[in-house]
């Protein structure tokens, strides 16, 4: 297996048996040899409907078999997989489309309702996915009942409105030759320098991610059952939930919502060894009592990443697993999306706490001052990668991407990522926080992340978020948005019982001066907070 091949053909690589269970999805699993001719009759309709090598084909849907048909499907046919959040809102769907012009957009049929009015007005075939068209016959039924209790629109297919099932019932063959220096995917991101970005990646980026993982982790992915409830619009469920773990033979078990008993039931029935989430999917296990039930012997890689991970959260999980037989522990990971997923990640035979691990095989991670020298290891600076995966470009912004890639005088082509961290003396990186949300007092540095980490472990809080503030007389000071549990109530002993948790676990000058509740923050795609859209919010409820 190569990087230099399409994302299609590094799938096939392997020559996986037609018989082998890839895919569980609502109880019902599906075999390689199925898997596969539902990806070549697709990419023979759309090969039939003048898509060519270099168009882009939008892939708007939850993780349900058919998001993954559709883009090794247009991977074959030589076209790019523009893979967009399920639930973005009507606007935003509508820039991404008038920006990149897609010529299909896979849509689930549950949500065709909100986009359709959208969708009308612009020239594009839209192809519905059934939620439950892969699934369990029980839960087919479920979900028509449902539907025809809320009284659901039905969806008015025709010429420009398309059945999945009806695009994969056809075989043909497709002449496209395409290789690893060809665009794959557009995957859409805040970026590093805090602007909506299109970032472009070719099939060898995503090749090589899958690769360096597989060779970084120390796992027999052959024998494992993974839990895959990332998005593909997420780097990472895309290039090593989705392409890694199959490519190299493991079984998913998809999850289009991560619902915290549900997720307990697929672990136990299915024997789930990998899990790869974010910090709030592992809090909301930790706190589940049926996951403290669980035996948790069959975990064999635990990974954690698209936020900070509390140091806290971290050590209570590796306790409760390891007192139910886990012979793991949680690890974290670091990436961007502009290097398709994660850059480094702590190991069991390299790890240290309070790290986001070493550089994965095939990644140089340094750290750089202001003017771009490299510094000593243990000082703070701009984290800096260079890697096999790294994007191609932000697409139509030649400006931004001069800004975020630079190229060095060997002709190394490097990420500014906007972070600030340190590489410790045995090559372990340390992220702290975005070089944006660095504030500094009296000269000295402040991490956001460190006071949200201590405010965040207090049992009334459920959600908190630091960011700079001013001071009358206009000097800079820290304020304190905080959004408390529900049997709390916000009062004067509140606020002072935080100040005084942040004065015991912190330096004098990460103290807020301020702390605002609210009844709820802002959050990403994935999850967790906004700040910037919290730095626009008022100090009053």
């Amino acid at each position: 297996m190569t990087a230099h091949m399409s994302m299609y053909e590094f799938l096939n690589a392997r020559k996986h048996e037609r018989e082998w269970e890839n895919i569980v999805y609502f109880g019902k699993k599906m075999k390689f040899g199925k898997f596969i001719d539902r990806i070549d009759n697709l990419a023979y309709y759309l090969h039939k409907r003048s898509v060519k090598v270099g168009d882009n084909i939008a892939i708007c849907l939850p993780n349900i078999p058919h998001a993954m048909i559709a883009f090794y499907a247009v991977n074959k046919c030589g076209a790019v997989g523009n893979v967009i959040h399920p639930m973005i809102s009507e606007y935003g769907l509508l820039n991404i489309i008038k920006k990149t012009k897609p010529k299909f957009i896979f849509l689930a049929d549950i949500f065709y309702e909100k986009y359709k009015e959208v969708l009308s007005d612009i020239d594009i075939t839209v192809v519905i996915c059934k939620m439950s068209g892969y699934a369990s016959a029980i839960v087919k039924l479920g979900i028509k009942y449902k539907a025809w209790k809320e009284k659901t629109p039905r969806v008015p297919y025709g010429a420009k409105v398309v059945k999945f099932s009806k695009a994969v019932s056809r075989s043909g063959i497709v002449r496209v030759t395409t290789g690893g220096k060809d665009i794959a995917a557009y995957l859409h991101s805040g970026g590093t320098t805090g602007e909506a970005k299109t970032i472009v990646l070719t099939n060898y980026a995503i090749n090589a991610v899958a690769i360096n993982a597989y060779t970084t982790f120390d796992t027999t992915v052959e024998e494992d059952v993974a839990f895959m409830v990332l998005p593909l619009f997420h780097g990472y469920g895309l290039a090593i939930n989705m392409h890694a773990f199959l490519s190299y033979g493991c079984k998913l078990v998809l999850v289009p919502k991560f619902m915290v008993n549900n997720a307990v039931k697929i672990i136990k029935k299915y024997k789930v060894s990998i899990m790869t989430g974010v910090p709030t999917m592992y809090e909301k296990l930790l706190n589940s009592p049926k996951f403290k039930k669980l035996n948790c012997k069959n975990f064999h890689l635990l990974i954690c990443g698209g936020d900070n991970l509390n140091p806290s959260l971290r050590e209570s999980f590796d306790r409760h697993i390891a007192s139910k037989g886990s012979k793991v522990k949680l690890i974290e990971g670091y990436g961007l999306t502009e290097v398709v997923a994660v850059a480094s990640v702590n190991t069991d035979k390299n790890y240290r706490v309070g790290s986001v691990g070493k550089p994965l095989n095939g990644v140089q991670i340094k750290v750089v001052d202001e003017n771009m020298n490299e510094l000593k290891r243990g000082e703070y600076g701009e984290i800096m990668i260079t890697s096999q995966s790294l994007m191609e470009y932000y697409y139509d912004d030649p400006i931004t991407t001069a800004q975020a890639v630079v190229t060095d005088e060997n002709g190394t082509r490097w990420l500014r990522t906007g972070d600030c961290g340190y590489i410790d003396i045995d090559g372990y990186v340390f992220f702290k926080d975005r070089i944006k949300r660095l504030i500094i007092i009296a000269g000295v540095n402040v991490f956001p992340s460190e006071i949200e980490d201590v405010v965040s472990l207090m049992p009334e809080i459920n959600m908190c978020c630091a960011i700079e503030g001013k001071t009358k007389e206009g000097k800079v000071m820290i304020k304190l948005f905080v959004v408390l549990n529900e049997g709390y109530k916000y009062s004067l002993t509140m606020e002072n019982k935080i100040i005084k948790t942040c004065k015991d676990n912190l330096i004098q000058y990460a103290v807020p001066s301020k702390v605002i509740a609210k009844k709820s923050l802002p959050v990403t795609q994935v999850g967790k907070v906004n700040y910037r859209q919290v730095m626009q919010m008022d100090d009053e409820e």
